[in-house]
């Protein structure tokens, strides 16, 4: 953890860790705690009640008493959420992540971690690999930091932080959505990452992990390129030459792209993309989401809104 830590520039600095009550969490709270005092790292949690199971409020006065017998200031936080509520996961994800920027800011601390683990990132790739993702989908899973965000557990597997807390003699809370077979990621977990573990006769696990960060930064390298390309083919209005464009190499080409949507403000999915790179080379138009057109006339590319539609 002290490796993991420095690497990410936390030799110092205040760091607020964000702990369930789970193992993974647990790891998290006790190794960062141990470590702490020698980096010169100001420590203090917050434990996010989402207002899902009875359970929860057991769950965080159990994280309070950890904290006060590490002597780390504890923050408690009480979102309500539907629990019937679609997409579920995801919206528990983004009030949780706003939740720890506000005591983050609040505290005065520098960053956010989180107890994401080599486990969580194997997951994740898999997930993203099965819905189509290219390099920088698959690179950029779960990366060690972004923004106020850090993983420093992402050198660890879930059965390595499992040890850890028994080791210490922990009684981890279990959270019940974990083995919820309606979402995704617990069949990738309880089903997947096992078949292919047993297929290739060891835990492949640590190998994803790895292969999702070893392509996170080829990524960068591509993403640092397509920004440079993007300035060079801009014109002061916004729109791209789509000679200069069309002349790039295809990863570039479609990072360029991608960045163009994205300015636009309009979601980032391969269709889009793919549609967007048949227009410039055909020098026509693709039909983009939100009622937007890509365009190609006078030799630029760019995003405007779709004509209204006639009535019938």
């Amino acid at each position: 953890m002290e490796r993991a830590l420095r690497r990410l520039g936390l030799a110092s600095g205040g760091l607020l860790a964000a702990v369930s009550g789970g193992a993974d969490s647990l790891a998290l709270l006790h190794a960062t705690a141990t470590v702490a005092p020698r980096l010169g790292l100001r420590l203090e949690v917050a434990t996010v009640d989402h207002g899902l199971h009875p359970e929860a409020k057991g769950w965080a006065d159990g994280v309070a008493r950890a904290c006060e017998g590490l002597g780390v200031r504890c923050h408690r936080v009480a979102l309500q959420l539907e629990r019937t509520a679609a997409g579920l996961e995801a919206a528990a994800r983004d009030a949780r992540y706003a939740a720890l920027e506000r005591v983050r800011r609040e505290a005065g601390l520098d960053v956010v971690a989180t107890a994401h683990t080599a486990s969580d990132q194997a997951e994740t790739l898999l997930m993203r690999l099965a819905r189509g993702a290219a390099l920088g989908g698959a690179g950029g899973v779960l990366e060690a930091r972004r923004d106020r965000v850090v993983r420093p557990l992402l050198f660890a597997t879930r059965a390595d932080v499992e040890a850890y807390v028994a080791a210490l003699g922990l009684s981890p809370v279990v959270d019940p959505m974990n083995g919820d077979p309606t979402f995704l990621r617990t069949r990738i977990r309880g089903a997947v990452l096992p078949a292919l573990s047993a297929a290739v006769g060891y835990d492949a696990q640590p190998a994803l992990a790895r292969f999702a960060r070893l392509a996170d930064e080829d990524d960068a390298l591509l993403r640092e390129e397509a920004r440079r390309a993007f300035d060079r083919c801009a014109w002061p209005d916004g729109s791209l030459d789509r000679v200069a464009v069309d002349a790039l190499t295809l990863p570039i080409r479609r990072r360029v792209v991608a960045l163009l949507l994205e300015g636009a403000g309009l979601p980032l999915d391969a269709a889009a993309i793919d549609e967007a790179l048949r227009a410039i080379a055909e020098g026509g138009t693709a039909t983009l989401p939100r009622d937007r057109l890509l365009t190609c006339a006078n030799g630029r590319v760019q995003v405007e809104p779709a004509p209204p539609r006639r009535a019938s």
